[in-house]
């Protein structure tokens, strides 16, 4: 690793894209990035770097005592210290501030668009947070650097690339992780081109004495270094060293080694994986006294003083950050007996209403542990109305009336108020019987209705003695305590909602209990709700209704959602794994409750729910099977009825893939009615790690060991990606065993066979910024990756790719080999199985192409091609539904029910 990479590493630089800006005609916009504007990326970030990169038509920027530079499209320029300056399409027009005209997006970047009639000018805006200020290089660099894409003096994979963000339709991620590589290109393109005899740090890297001399500095830091070393490597004397050193750098070569051994220190720090003491002895300090001497010169603090400030500071930037929530604003509204009800209407969407339930509150909910992963899901394409109910959060505590009719005049009363016609109604806990009064009396405003963990009857009401003694210890308890200063008496109520609660959401809500309620309030609330009653009202419910319960559930039994499912008619109960009365964000049945509303809450018409996972876990079987060479290959099957097996890919889990945003809905469309098998791919997931042979014919010898293993016969085979070189050759070789095959975005043909140059420098492009990446460093990588597979994909499943990606060091390059000059062509003859064949468009993974090649070469066979971007279409993409659509009616629709 040369000076350079390794200063620009010490930056760990850190990006996105913050605008979208879509022009026409002239303008001039006044910029610079501001912190608000980094905040929602989560960015540790000491200083900005903003760039803006082209898309298409012709930009001028400017700053403060330089001359202009001409854009075009594919041309990047870097503000290394985010200089305000201009951006026009010619001189002379009044600028106004960029902040003026951004339009707030709920997913993706900010949008600035002006249409001034003319012609089209499209770029994108973005930063790069630097978590060192001051830093020397940044300090060196001009106000503005131009990274040319007609500059063709350097390495193919910056042309390479350069086309590729030129490309139509390159997702902001994918721009934002390339845009890293391209500040340290146009770094070294402005060192290449200073002047002989020009002074100054960069200038220093040109010098060999004083180069040698930085690079035994940044590679040896932790050793006791003195001039006599450093002069000595570097070829010269002493003295001639420091005159150099002093000159180019700015200080003498012993300071600067202190100052960058406590720089890398810093970042030790900062990373958290080690304590003051071990870090000291990282770089070269054998007394943890001496190093935080040394620290606190540089840093003016002691390092455990410092971490903590930074991690601090960290902290707040993430829980300003994680909300990700769009802006709330609360309002007010009056009941009938003149209660003052606070509300909220947060998101753009389809309306859904949340009915109020106790221990709830609009403000300190946004940043709660246990509530906060309820709100960015409810959010999540909707109009989430939320409200604190009465005695209760920023609602009235002092209230006239505490009943279960109060309850549900407050829920009409806040309706009326936001001014919603029909929506989807959701009821949590008590929340349920509120939701269901509500829906009886106005079945024509209620679309949907989703419960989790309801009831129809408050305990009072089912007669339990046991659990009415239980309850009434209870209340007695909250007389007593629940006021008081500490936990200890709120801890029982804790250990009852959320006993598998991280100490995080413990504390959380232990403390949400004093703030959210009174304990005069808390007896009052208790017993109204222990009163509801509202069992004679199930059988007229109208509304569709799905009903969620945790089997285990501490507060409400089980038996309550079991009642609820029984007398509502046709409501559907699905049980999950658990003993939370409040789904909490990491517990099991999260991810299944997710996956199955969202299709509740947004079906088609005459849709069907998809079978729960859960539901088909008695029927799970997993294992290993040896393949011809002796590699243990893991594989599963889950569910009943005629098999579908996948073959692997390389990002599969069988652990995980149930639950992932990349391959959950496949799953369920896998199990509707039938035996799904699934396996890890060698060297990948559960399989064994380290096998001995690695080509496409290892491959095919797992999936028969995986059939064989599983006891299949007869099966269906849906290949994904290059999954579909696996079912392509299997289905020719054994054409009596496969009843029907479905291929995904496959292809027959490597791209060194299709022997397109620009796929075959995009593909090398691509191995080569792998290589380029420190392990440490693979997230960069991994985002600008996972956009070019999914150009349309939400921020979790950017962060669930780069996860799984980072559990894989290998192994993308050695697929690149093997599919390389794979051709299976003239097997695609010997298919004798019906054939379903879907491709997305706009995939740039695989070309369309690839699939209509196989289309016309495959008897009978159907192409379905998607209007989507993605390489494997998401459950929110536009073309999910007709892939969708088009699975069920090849495979032949089948149902199942609930238990």
């Amino acid at each position: 690793m040369d000076v350079l990479t390794d200063i620009l590493a010490s930056l760990r630089l850190t990006g996105g894209v913050v605008i979208d800006a879509q022009t026409r005609g002239d303008f001039c916009l006044l910029s610079r990035f501001k912190d608000e504007d980094s905040e929602r990326f989560q960015v540790r970030a000491d200083e900005l770097v903003a760039y803006h990169y082209i898309r298409s038509g012709r930009l001028y920027a400017s700053v403060d005592g330089e001359p202009p530079i001409t854009l075009n499209p594919g041309d990047i320029v870097l503000l290394p210290r985010n200089d305000v300056h201009l951006l026009y399409t010619r001189p002379g027009l009044t600028p106004i501030d960029s902040h003026e005209v951004i339009e707030a997006a709920p997913n993706g970047p900010a949008r600035v668009l002006i249409d001034n009639g003319g012609d089209a000018v499209d770029f994108y805006c973005g930063f790069l947070g630097v978590s060192t200020e001051n830093h020397p290089l940044l300090d060196s660099l001009p106000k503005m650097l131009k990274l040319d894409s007609s500059d063709d003096a350097h390495s193919d994979w910056i042309e390479t690339s350069m086309r590729m963000l030129n490309e139509a339709g390159q997702s902001p991620e994918m721009v934002a992780r390339v845009s890293e590589l391209f500040f340290a290109e146009a770094i070294r393109r402005y060192m290449d081109r200073l002047p002989r005899g020009e002074r100054g740090w960069l200038a220093g890297l040109k010098d060999p004495a004083v180069a040698k001399a930085l690079a035994v500095i940044h590679s040896r830091y932790a050793e006791e270094l003195d001039i006599e070393t450093l002069a000595r490597e570097a070829g010269v004397s002493r003295t001639k060293l420091g005159e150099l050193f002093a000159e180019l750098i700015g200080e003498p070569p012993m300071r600067y080694c202190g100052r960058w051994r406590m720089r890398v220190a810093a970042n030790m720090l900062r990373d958290g994986k080690q304590n003051a003491s071990n870090v000291a002895y990282s770089v070269g300090f054998n007394s943890e006294a001496a190093f935080t001497r040394a620290f606190k010169r540089e840093y003016g603090e002691p390092p455990a003083t410092w971490r903590r400030r930074v991690e601090d500071d960290a902290k707040k930037r993430v829980e300003l950050a994680q909300t990700g929530l769009p802006q709330q604003v609360v309002r007010y509204a009056r009941a009938e007996d003149g209660t003052r009800l606070a509300f909220s209407i947060m998101g753009e969407g389809p309306p859904l209403v949340k009915a109020a339930n106790w221990l709830n509150h609009l403000e300190h909910d946004w940043k709660s542990p246990v509530w906060r992963h309820w709100l960015h899901e409810f959010a999540r394409g909707h109009s989430l109305i939320r409200y604190d109910e009465r005695a209760n959060g920023m609602s009235d505590w002092d209230t006239p009336e505490i009943s279960f009719e109060a309850f549900v005049d407050d829920l009409e009363c806040v309706v009326e108020q936001a001014g919603v016609d029909k929506f989807d109604l959701l009821g949590i806990s008590q929340g349920a019987s509120v939701a269901i009064a509500y829906a009886v009396r106005h079945p024509e405003r209620v679309r949907r209705l989703l419960i989790c963990g309801g009831y129809a009857a408050g305990w009072a009401a089912r007669g339990d003695p046991e659990e009415i003694a239980r309850r009434e210890a209870l209340l007695t308890l909250t007389e007593v305590g629940w006021g008081a200063d500490h936990p200890t008496y709120r801890q029982v109520f804790t250990s009852l909602y959320i006993p598998n609660g991280t100490p995080e959401q413990i504390n959380w809500w232990n403390e949400m209990q004093k703030v959210s309620c009174s304990p005069e309030n808390a007896v009052k609330l208790q017993r109204a709700l222990s009163l509801i009653d509202v069992r004679d009202l199930l059988p007229q419910v109208s509304v569709p209704t799905l009903i969620f319960h945790s089997r285990d559930d501490q507060v409400v039994p089980f038996s309550a959602g079991e009642y609820l499912a029984r007398n509502i008619p046709e409501a559907t109960f699905v049980p999950l794994d658990g003993d939370n009365h409040l789904l909490l964000e990491k517990e099991a049945g999260w991810n299944d409750f997710v996956r199955l509303a969202r299709q509740f809450l947004k079906p088609e018409e005459g849709d069907e729910l998809d079978p729960l996972v859960a539901e088909a876990k008695p029927a799970e079987q997993s294992g290993t099977c040896a393949s011809s060479d002796g590699a243990k290959i893991a594989w599963t099957s889950i569910g009943e009825g005629f098999p579908l097996v996948m073959p692997a890919v390389w990002f599969h889990h069988i652990d995980k893939d149930l639950s992932t945003p990349t391959w959950s809905h496949w799953m369920a469309e896998g199990l509707r009615g039938r035996r799904l098998i699934r396996s890890d791919m060698r060297g990948v997931g559960l399989s064994d790690p380290d096998p001995h042979r690695w080509n496409f014919d290892s491959l095919l010898d797992d999936f028969v060991a995986v059939i064989d293993g599983a006891g299949v016969e007869k099966l269906d085979v849906l290949g994904m990606s290059h999954g579909a070189l696996v079912a392509i050759a299997y289905a020719a070789r054994f054409p009596e065993r496969v009843r029907r095959l479905v291929l995904i975005g496959g292809y027959a043909e490597g791209f060194g066979v299709r022997n397109d140059p620009e796929e075959i420098m995009r593909r090398e492009t691509l191995l080569n910024l792998g290589r380029g990446y420190a392990p440490s460093d693979r997230g960069s990588f991994a985002r600008m990756l996972g956009a070019l597979y999914w150009p349309e994909a939400n921020s979790e499943m950017m962060d669930w790719f780069v996860d799984r990606l980072g559990t894989i060091s290998v192994l993308s390059e050695q697929l690149q080999d093997v599919f390389r000059t794979i051709d299976l062509r003239p097997d695609l003859a010997k298919i004798q199985a019906p054939t379903l064949i879907m491709h997305s468009r706009g995939d740039r993974i695989i070309p369309s192409a690839c699939s209509e090649t196989m289309a016309a070469q495959i008897a009978g066979s159907k192409l379905v091609l998607l209007d989507s971007e993605n390489h494997i279409p998401l459950d929110h993409d536009k073309g999910w539904t007709r892939a969708r659509a088009a699975l069920r009616a090849f495979l032949g629709e089948k149902k199942r029910v609930f238990a």
